[in-house]
């Protein structure tokens, strides 16, 4: 496809995760697309070193990058400020603000929409609780107002988009749930690294055999504490690899079965999926690629079954799905991860199934459908349908 296209991402200021991958996959579909983001962290986000990158105004904040979450309120201006008026198409990735950018009618914007924003609406309440600042008397006022400005410029937002696809049929729902009369296309799940497999060995780890395993960035929505908790219980080792706000107070919990580590190689992440007893996914992720990266490697997943990835997760097959209802309690989640924990050692997962699930959703099926659907969006856009 000739057309200039713009890519559109919330912020760049993060270590590598499935939304990243996503973003370097169309980078590899369309090579010469430039990266609009709020803000950009070179030393954080390193993924984006290949990409023609142009950040929002909030760029020249003090320390913009790293407080990001406290310039929540002018994130909606930032977005619908960037110059997009040179580009044919515009493609947004986001979960929260990116979405709204301003385009011309005879500019396709599609969205991958990878969740609503989650402070806004599924993760409100969660959000507020874990934010110690945000509690301050003047400050929570403040606070207040400004997350009733973003909730009602969300839903304007929303609509902006001329195609919505979701990453996930709980995505779909998700939208459905808090936008009325939302048109949503089919969904296309987000693609994983099968190139991972090349740095597999067939040397043993330099950690003992048996292990548990957690890729995951350090955030309360993760459920990261009850499988600390359910591995401490159990005595199991657990080796947590992400970054994130949450990493001190884990850390604190966390006994000396519990390891950390993070900023690692695709040799040493390939290393650790490969010798590991099972992979542990307990978090309420949009999607959740680690589940699939799990099966690449021939393990089985613990997953949260209300996780997007869980969709693609047969139960008993290729994994067990986590008990879990919105709203459990740390002590709720811990105890089913206990007793999935003992269901999975009590069952046998055939490796050649588990890696012949996840290659079914590797980057080539990815692009294959996303390019099939933008270039039907664009057709239908120049023809006065969208």
């Amino acid at each position: 496809m000739k057309s200039k296209i713009a890519l559109i991402y919330d912020r760049a200021n993060t270590a590598y995760g499935g939304a990243e991958q996503v973003l370097l996959a169309l980078k590899r579909l369309y090579p010469d697309l430039v990266l609009f983001t709020s803000v950009y962290d070179a030393k954080k986000a390193k993924w984006a070193k290949d990409f023609i990158l142009k950040t929002s105004f909030l760029q020249k904040f003090p320390f913009a990058k790293k407080i990001h979450r406290y310039l929540a309120a002018l994130m909606p201006f930032a977005f619908e400020c960037l110059d997009l008026s040179s580009y044919d198409i515009i493609i947004s990735v986001t979960s929260a603000e990116a979405k709204g950018v301003v385009t011309r009618r005879d500019q396709l914007h599609l969205c991958y929409l990878l969740s609503p924003p989650r402070y806004l609406y599924h993760y409100h309440d969660q959000y507020l609780e874990k934010n110690q600042l945000l509690k301050l008397p003047i400050i929570s006022n403040l606070t207040g107002i400004a997350l009733n400005y973003l909730k009602k410029w969300d839903q304007i937002a929303i609509y902006r988009p001329d195609v919505i696809i979701p990453i996930a049929e709980v995505v779909k729902k998700r939208a459905k749930k808090y936008y009325k009369n939302l048109q949503i296309e089919k969904v296309i799940y987000p693609p994983i690294d099968s190139t991972l497999l090349n740095y597999k060995t067939q040397k043993k780890g330099q950690i003992e055999d048996k292990y548990f395993l957690l890729v995951s960035r350090l955030v309360p929505y993760k459920n990261i504490a009850p499988a600390i908790l359910a591995c401490q219980k159990l005595g199991h080792k657990l080796i947590i690899v992400g970054e994130g706000p949450e990493e001190n107070s884990l850390k604190e919990m966390a006994n000396k079965l519990i390891t950390f580590q993070k900023k690692i190689s695709n040799e040493k992440l390939a290393n650790l999926y490969q010798n590991c007893q099972a992979v542990l996914s307990p978090g309420l992720d949009d999607f959740g690629i680690a589940a699939l990266e799990a099966n690449l490697f021939g393990k089985p997943i613990i997953i949260n079954q209300l996780s997007g990835a869980a969709e693609l997760i047969e139960d008993n097959v290729h994994g067990i799905h986590l008990t879990y209802q919105e709203g459990d309690s740390t002590e709720e989640i811990t105890d089913n991860l206990i007793k999935s924990i003992k269901k999975l050692e009590k069952s046998n997962f055939d490796p050649r199934i588990l890696s012949k699930n996840a290659l079914k959703y590797d980057t080539n099926r990815f692009v294959f459908n996303f390019d099939s659907a933008l270039k039907t969006a664009y057709k239908a856009k120049k023809e006065g349908r969208l």
